[in-house]
């Protein structure tokens, strides 16, 4: 085979010098545009707008001509930080926080490390939270440590993004005194298990429970009322209230009086628009339920973060939660459950075993009350779903 060029590879060697010419020119051309824009716009030139010469831009020239480019800021004295300074959060986000401190309100930022303290929990700080802080400037603070809390309702959540074991512990709010329960007849659809899991949650925190049944415009079926009955008969105040009409607002408001209460519930149950109600004010964000057909009856979320709002009541303040599809009860021992289901801790004693886990065992005294009983037997339902996630 010759390796002699023959006139056609010539000819193609010598158009194709030609182009990487015109080539080479037009990237000249371009980087001399740039380098002129630059300096028109007093910016540093960035490292391809240098010339290709023997000047040629380093990395080096390059830092140097930005520090020099850099106009220097009056520099912000940092407020002296008081002794014991505390504040409170009212509302936790995606990398910080808001807190109220001093009569305003400012960004609180956690140190470095702060999140893998306790791997078991989701955010070391929570709504409601009192946290020691140091100021850093006029608007934003550094929380340096959390003061014990008084209470807190708590619910397992699964969090595959973090490197924690798959159940962590999410505090939803801290320091608050009653825990209200809203729902509605229909959009979203009346949904007891959950209620019964958050009626777990309060017992075994310590916290008040109120159940608000919201949206009554829309009408209350006879299987609705026969699930609130029974909850009022267990010692749960009941409101009803629709945000649409205004009908017991006034109600809500009073039970709210002079207390720190979490509004909780499914997405879309209208906790925003409850407040609203209650502070015209306020004008929190609402949306519809959605009629998508992947997401029939489904709420939709409009609070993306817990927040603290403060009613014009005296003492009086909501933490208006982000809507859940599922509440997870963890972090208690299995044969400790059904203490928090009065109805079957009464009937317990008549049980065949002392162990008994009412699950089944032969002469089980609750299961024999439940068949004549609908609402224990929904009950016990949601007591033997809450019992499989523990054990």
């Amino acid at each position: 085979m010759s390796h002699k060029l023959t006139k056609r590879h010539v000819r193609s060697i010598k158009k194709m010098m030609e182009h990487k010419g015109q080539h080479e020119l037009r990237k000249e051309e371009k980087a001399q545009r740039r380098l002129a824009r630059a300096q028109q716009q007093e910016r540093a030139p960035r490292r391809r707008d240098w010339v290709d010469d023997e000047d040629a831009a380093s990395f080096e020239k390059i830092r140097r001509v930005k520090a020099e480019a850099v106009v220097p800021l009056p520099a912000t004295p940092r407020p002296e930080a008081a002794v014991g300074a505390t504040g409170t959060v009212i509302e936790v986000r995606s990398g910080d926080s808001l807190v109220a401190f001093g009569g305003a309100v400012v960004r609180g930022i956690l140190p470095p490390g702060a999140r893998l303290v306790d791997p078991q929990m989701r955010s070391p700080i929570a709504v409601g939270d009192r946290v020691q802080i140091e100021p850093i400037s006029s608007t934003e603070v550094r929380i340096v440590g959390v003061l014990p809390r008084r209470s807190a309702l708590v619910r397992a959540v699964f969090d595959p993004s973090r490197w924690a074991p798959p159940q962590v512990k999410q505090v939803v709010a801290a320091n608050i005194d009653q825990v209200v329960i809203v729902c509605t007849p229909a959009e979203p659809p009346f949904r007891p298990r959950l209620i019964d899991r958050y009626l777990v949650a309060a017992s075994r925190d310590g916290l008040t429970p109120a159940i608000c049944l919201n949206k009554t415009d829309l009408g209350v079926p006879r299987d609705v009322e026969r699930y609130l009955e029974g909850y009022a008969r267990l010692g749960a105040r009941i409101v009803r209230t629709s945000a649409t009409t205004g009908a017991g607002v006034d109600v809500l408001r009073d039970v709210l009086a002079t207390t720190v209460s979490l509004l909780a519930g499914h997405s879309g149950v209208g906790k925003s628009s409850l407040l609203n109600a209650l502070e015209p004010g306020l004008g929190l964000r609402v949306r519809e339920v959605t009629q998508a057909a992947a997401g029939q009856g489904k709420g939709r979320h409009t609070t993306a973060s817990a927040r603290l709002v403060p009613l014009s009541l005296p003492d009086t303040f909501v933490v208006d939660s982000p809507g859940i599809r599922a509440f997870s009860v963890r972090g208690l021992p299995a044969r400790e459950l059904a203490e928090h289901f009065p109805e079957i801790a009464a009937r317990a004693s008549g049980c065949a075993y002392r162990d008994c886990l009412h699950c089944g065992e032969t002469g089980c005294a609750v299961e024999r009350a439940a068949r004549d009983d609908g609402f224990l037997r929904a009950r016990l339902e949601s007591y033997r779903g809450i019992l499989g996630d523990l054990t």
